[in-house]
């Protein structure tokens, strides 16, 4: 894709009309879904993987996760759900930084601000996984909201349900 096309400046189907590549990536794993929904699913994944591999690794918690909130979200079966978050871990990996926002920008599109405080939740969920939230994945967190256009203060309300998770709080080991 051109420079000119990626800001919005060239031809018919620019910019914000291109479909991120992570996005049709995952959707092609959702045949069988209408392809709104799938698109939604697709993206709710990428942004659940997002946040698992932020801090460069994503166990099979999260992984496990991530498959039971896109069960719940999607109402995905249990088979289609793990193959999702396997795959969304792979191309959240490969597509990275040039996607997040793309795809970040696409869920905001698509959903109702109740829809995106759920994904907070949800994204909070994934992070705790493990029984830790790091830094580095809360600072995901806050990225993704603020390209949802989801408020700060709406953003710290749903970080306080996980405060006994997050890393920062937590006690030093010589303080147990």
């Amino acid at each position: 894709m051109s420079l000119l096309r990626f800001l919005g400046l060239g031809g018919s189907g620019a910019g914000r009309d291109h479909e991120p590549d992570s996005l049709a990536e995952l959707t092609s794993h959702l045949e069988s879904m209408e392809a709104a929904e799938a698109r939604l699913a697709a993206a709710f994944a990428y942004l659940l993987a997002r946040v698992a591999g932020s801090d460069l690794r994503t166990d099979e918690t999260e992984q496990a996760a991530m498959a039971e909130r896109l069960e719940t979200f999607g109402a995905l079966d249990a088979s289609t759900a793990s193959v999702l978050a396997k795959a969304a871990i792979r191309v959240a990996d490969h597509h990275g930084g040039s996607d997040d926002h793309l795809v970040a920008r696409a869920f905001r599109d698509m959903t109702a601000p109740p829809e995106r405080l759920r994904l907070l939740r949800c994204l909070y969920a994934v992070a705790a996984a493990d029984d830790t939230i790091t830094t580095v994945e809360d600072n995901e967190v806050f990225e993704i909201a603020t390209a949802l256009s989801v408020s700060r203060q709406d953003v710290i309300a749903i970080r306080s349900e996980w405060k006994q998770h997050l890393g920062t709080l937590k006690a030093l080991p010589q303080e147990r």
